[in-house]
């Protein structure tokens, strides 16, 4: 029945890209991952990394200007996460960092974005014009997702209520030539994630229909029999799958991966992973490959600090007698880069139980730039090593 419906489902949704691609008019795309640069006003630049899942918008942004009387030393503002929508060809992005602050206009067909961002409700505004671009030692992105349902034809005691299964999925798909090192690398690792095995990947919508299809494969055989139920969440299985991008430019990529599922029992369970790409050596990074040999011990007491300083805890309380499972953080392979520092993510039950969620400690480049190799690939820090911190 399920494997009827999916090829129904896969008919339907070519048939609807042969209606889009046959459409006279050409509208901006709802579904999307972009990186873009530009400036705002005239004096600073722009770089933002938007994905966009059916007009539901994330992103990155961070801005920057030379020093008066020499290009070569760039002042840094902070990477500022936003959120917005697009309706038609109008967009709205609002910085999560300062509430008032927000980019207002449109994305045209070319895929530019131009507006204005204005800092507060009723603040000035500052005319801004963006433009989809991957010349900056970036990476493109091809979107892929599908989403689907699938009910249990049994009866229960509440009117109209099926159990169901449901999944969602996105898949943002680097664009690589087959060949290329890096490609066997990010497939090697985005299956290893999504289905636990390690291969290569032909077609991104295959791989798609065959997490879909082994999901409701495994949803109706552990369902086979039942014939009769009271009202029952443990039958509403779920399933997410999502990437996200937090930085792409100066040949550096930092890749988000979540996962969240629910098949039964008192809650799901989410999954966060990062990859972290060197784009010139086609790889992906490792804390060795950033870090000088005897970091690790000043690493672990930064994020010690921190991780206390988060939980209103001095240096003399016990990690544990505070609910954590350790005695002291240390260092997580699980990392990832933007254009400020590096961020340490933990998963529920890694370091502390389910209700007290994840934990994300950030480092900024400025507190930890002794501690890097030499030849560490963060070129931007040796460029701009001058500018100051805003």
């Amino acid at each position: 029945m399920y494997r009827k419906r999916l090829f129904t489902y896969i008919l339907l949704f070519c048939l609807a890209n042969i209606a889009v691609e046959v459409s006279s008019q050409p509208m901006p795309s709802h579904s999307f991952y972009k990186h873009l640069t530009g400036s705002l006003d005239t004096t600073m630049k722009l770089t933002v990394d938007l994905f966009s899942h059916n007009g539901d918008i994330t992103g990155y942004y961070y801005y920057y200007f030379p020093e008066p009387g020499n290009e070569h030393i760039l002042h840094y503002g902070k990477t500022i996460p936003v959120k917005g929508t697009i309706t038609g060809s109008s967009i709205v992005l609002n910085e999560f960092s300062e509430q008032g602050s927000s980019f207002n206009g449109f994305i045209d067909s070319d895929n530019n974005i131009s507006g204005t961002w204005q800092k507060k409700e009723h603040g000035e505004t500052i005319p801004f014009l963006i433009k989809e671009n991957y010349s900056l030692g970036s990476l493109p992105f091809v979107y892929y997702s599908q989403t689907y349902q699938e009910n249990l034809d049994i009866e229960t005691s509440v009117p109209n209520y099926k159990p169901a299964a449901k999944i969602n999925l996105v898949l943002l798909y680097p664009d690589l030539k087959s060949g290329n090192p890096l490609k066997d690398t990010l497939d090697f690792f985005i299956t290893q994630f999504l289905t636990n095995e390690k291969e290569s990947i032909s077609s991104p919508d295959l791989l798609l229909d065959k997490i879909s299809s082994d999901f409701f494969d495994s949803y109706f055989t552990a369902t086979e029999g039942i014939e009769d139920i009271s009202s029952s969440a443990s039958l509403n299985w779920e399933k997410n799958l999502s990437m996200d991008i937090r930085h792409n430019e100066n040949n550096i990529v930092s890749i988000k991966f979540e996962k969240y599922a629910y098949t039964g029992g008192a809650h799901g369970i989410s999954m966060t992973e990062y990859a972290v790409c060197d784009l010139v050596k086609s790889k992906k990074l490792t804390l060795n490959d950033i870090f000088k040999e005897n970091a690790k011990v000043q690493i672990d007491d930064l994020l010690d600090s921190k991780l206390r300083k988060l939980n209103g805890l001095n240096k003399e309380e016990s990690l544990r007698e505070a609910g954590f499972f350790i005695d002291k953080i240390e260092w997580s392979d699980n990392f990832f880069i933007n254009n400020q520092g590096i961020g340490f993510f933990y998963n529920v039950y890694e370091i502390a139980p389910y209700a007290s969620g994840t934990t994300e400690l950030f480092v900024p480049f400025t507190d930890i730039e002794n501690l890097l190799i030499p030849n560490h690939p963060f070129t931007w820090i040796k460029k701009h090593e001058n500018s100051v911190k805003l």
